[in-house]
Formats: C-alpha cells, structure tokens, sequence
C-alpha cells in the first residue's frame, strides 16, 4: 500500500501542467503566462471596462467551437518574431472571433497567428472585430489564415472607427474577403493579400466620407484576385504607393483598384499589373489619378454602369496592342493630361504621348525609366501629388510620368522585404 502511495506521488509529480482554462467575466488585470500556455478557453470571454488582458509572446490560446473574446476593456497580445502569438482552434470545429465593441475598448496584436476561426454573429462578421472602438487598435506583423469561404466571414472587419493601424501582415489566400468596413478610416499598409477567389475582394471599405478622415491604403501588395484587390464604394481613400496584379479570371469583371457610388478616392503612384480591369469606377464615382504605372492590363482605367468621371495625370497606360488605355461607357468623362498612353494615335489631353515609355525592363517587371525616356520632365505638379514616388524617391521640380521617377535606386521597394 505505502509502495503504491508512493508511485502515485512520483507519477502525479512528473505530470506536465496541460494547460490553463479560462473562460467569462474578466473583471481585474490578468496575464496570460508562457508558463501556463496553451491557454484554453473553453467558453466566452469578456474583459470587461478597466480590466486588462495581456497575453505573453510564445502562448497558444486555443478556443472552443464557436467561442469568442469580447473586448470592452483592453487586450494586448504582442509576440515577438521568434515567439508568436496563436489563436487558434480547441478542436476541429471553429471558434468564433475577437470582438472590440466599445467606445473604450482597445489594444494590439503584434506577431500573432490568427487562424481556423469564423465570426461573433450581429453583425461582427470577422476573425478580428473593430466596432466603434475610440481607444485605438493596433495589428501589427500578423497572419491571418484560414477563415470561412464565405463571403459574409472575413479576416478584420471595421465599423464606425477612424482609429485601427494594420501593418505588415499576411492575409492567406481563400474565396473571402480580407479587410473589410463601413465608415472605417483605417491605416493598412505594408501587407500582403494572397489570392482571392470567387466574389470576394481582398480590400473592401465603403461609406467613409471626407471632410472626416477617410482609409489610407499604402505600399501593400495584392497577389489577384477574381474580383477586385481594392474596392471603395462611397469611400475617398488615399491610395498611395500599391503593387497590384493579376485581377483576372472568374465572371465578375475584375479590377485592380475599383469603386461605386460617389467615390472620390485620390489614387498615386500604384504599379498595377496584369489586370483585366486596372482601375475602373462607376456610379457617379468621380476620381483622382496622378502618376501610376499601369501595365498589360486589358482596358487601363474603366468609367461603366452609370457616369462615372476621372481626372488622370502623369500616368503610364502601356501593354499589348489589343489593349484598351481607357473605355468610357454610359456618359462617363475623363481628362488625361501630362500621360503616356499606348495606342496608334495620341490620346487627347495637354502633354500627353503615345511613345514607347523606355521601361528598364519590361518584360521583367522593371517599370523604372531609362535615360532618354520621354518620360523623364513630362509630367506637371497637381494637387495632390506625393512629394515621393512608388519606391520612396523624392520628386524634384521636374516632374516625371509615371509611378517611379528618374533614378530611382531600385526595382523592389525595400517595404516589400518588411
């Protein structure tokens, strides 16, 4: 009997601490150790005003099906590169999602891997939820993976914000939206959307008008999609500095960076590549183009449905022979100035050409501008004008056609690397 008690004793000595469990009312500070990791929470979590979450880098939280954390006080999950941050499944059914839906509710995710979940439900449709959030919410190097095919789930989604800042994450590919919102005034930047397909978007942002603070888009790569890498219906964003490519496939007319119904975005310095649409608008959009770079795409910039108009300026429109520089339909105006079009004539407009933009290498995606280059002081100062090119050159007084300027040091950016 005694030999037994003590083999028990040994036995239950060197059992491993599995996890720790957590689930309701979160109502005083508390840490989510590495020590205890993975930390399970087996049922809804709300951290409630003045309380405080902070998940240490390196921990698993693993949710069960369907649960969800709900952030009314604070939550802030910041990993490290070499010691992420998971959120994942309990099992193999899906959790819910990460909802901050009060006016004091904030905090950040940095470094974490945010995968297998599905949505809160009213309305809070995302994996991650900002939802009239005024405390501010930061997500920053973060992956994001594996949410549903479906076109009401997505990655982030936003509401009634003009304080989220997405930088430097990873949307994985899916037949689904990535970032999505309404009256979101959010900074995303320096990201990499894979592919979607079907009807889904990878940046969809509508109803933000100026004179409030309206989205900024910035240096973020899309890899394709079957329908639109950037979409902004009703919305003026800053569009500033994007690579986008390979908008095609599928029925739904893709574009690279599209809008509907009143949009005023102002669209600078994006390299768009490949598209069956590069920038097309419609609906009463009326919108702001000044020095792209917009290549082998199969109509450059696209005014359908319902008059849209366009302003365009400094900007490169080149690809195959059969390719439309610009289709208005229904009534839509455009006016291109100070631009390089390709086609068999000139297109009407001040300063424009039809020559041969002299790319350093075109057929391998060097869109800079070789010496000579008509090109190269073409271009004229607009309102509006980043002081810098795609690359993050500074313009000069001479101002060049096009996304890059004369001598830019590179054809990669280094944010693409970040």
């Amino acid at each position: 009997m005694i030999r037994l008690m003590v083999f028990s004793a040994l036995f239950a000595f060197m059992l491993p601490c599995f996890s720790a469990e957590r689930s309701g009312s979160i109502t005083q500070n508390e840490t989510w150790s590495l020590a205890d990791s993975p930390w399970v929470i087996t049922g809804n979590v709300t951290i409630q005003q003045g309380a405080a979450v902070t998940v240490e880098p390196g921990v698993e939280v693993k949710l069960g099906a369907g649960v969800s954390i709900r952030v009314l006080g604070a939550l802030e999950a910041a990993g490290e590169k070499d010691a992420m941050i998971y959120f994942d499944r309990a099992d193999a059914r899906r959790w819910g999602g990460v909802s901050f839906d009060s006016p004091n509710g904030g905090g950040r995710f940095v470094y974490c891997v945010i995968r297998n979940g599905d949505s809160v439900g009213g309305g809070r449709i995302g994996m991650v939820n900002v939802m009239g959030s005024a405390a501010g919410v930061e997500i920053l190097n973060c992956t994001f993976e594996n949410w549903p095919d479906d076109f009401n789930r997505k990655a982030v989604h936003m509401e009634n914000i003009s304080n989220v800042h997405i930088s430097g994450c990873f949307f994985g590919e899916g037949a689904n939206e990535a970032v999505h919102g309404a009256n979101a005034a959010a900074l995303v930047e320096y990201c990499t959307f894979a592919r979607r397909y079907d009807y889904s978007d990878a940046f969809d942002i509508g109803d933000t008008k100026r004179p409030g603070p309206v989205p900024i888009v910035r240096k973020n790569v899309f890899l394709g999609s079957d329908d639109d890498a950037i979409d902004l219906d009703n919305c003026d964003a800053i569009v500033d500095g994007n690579l986008v490519m390979n908008c095609r496939g599928g029925g739904n007319d893709p574009i690279g960076i599209s809008g509907d119904a009143g949009a005023e975005p102002i669209i600078t310095n994006n390299i768009i590549i490949n598209c069956e649409n590069g920038i097309g608008f419609k609906n009463g959009a009326n919108i702001t183009v000044i020095n792209n770079t917009i290549i082998d795409c199969d109509r450059g910039i696209w005014l359908h449905q319902s008059a849209a108009f366009a302003q365009v300026y400094n900007t490169i429109i080149w690809g195959r022979d059969d390719q439309q520089a610009v289709r208005l339909e229904r009534g839509s105006g455009i006016s291109v100035i100070h631009s390089i079009l390709h086609g068999s004539s000139v297109y009407p407009g001040k300063g424009n050409l039809n020559q041969w933009p002299a790319f350093v290498d075109y057929a391998g995606g060097d869109y800079r501008i070789l010496p000579g280059s008509p090109a190269i002081d073409g271009g004229a100062a607009v309102d509006g004008m980043p002081g810098s090119d795609f690359n993050g050159s500074q313009r000069g007084q001479s101002i060049d056609i096009g996304a890059y300027t004369f001598g830019a040091p590179s054809a990669c950016c280094n944010w693409l690397l970040h």
